[in-house]
């Protein structure tokens, strides 16, 4: 089970940003739909309570475990290679 978990922090660490992205879009855009800030045509799964649920599950998910997982990940692979404490500039 672990290889799985493996793969998805791989796939997390590489679209760290979208990821972050997306959710925080996703998640503020289904409260507006469903406190009809946004009026949008009646949608299953993206105009009622289901998509707040979804979308809160996913940032639950994303920030309060995998997130964490890349970010240890992270300050391993720099203690690994000698880097803590340097930062590097793009």
């Amino acid at each position: 089970m672990s290889g799985f978990f493996d793969k998805v922090a791989d796939f997390g660490m590489r679209y760290e940003t979208l990821l972050s992205i997306i959710g925080g879009i996703w998640l503020a855009a289904s409260w507006a739909v469903y406190a009809r800030f946004v009026s949008l045509p009646d949608i299953p799964f993206l105009t009622d309570q289901t998509a707040i649920f979804l979308s809160s599950g996913y940032n639950a998910f994303w920030w309060g475990f995998l997130r964490p997982k890349i970010e240890k990940r992270k300050a391993a692979h720099r203690v690994q290679n000698g880097v803590e404490g340097e930062q590097k500039h793009d």
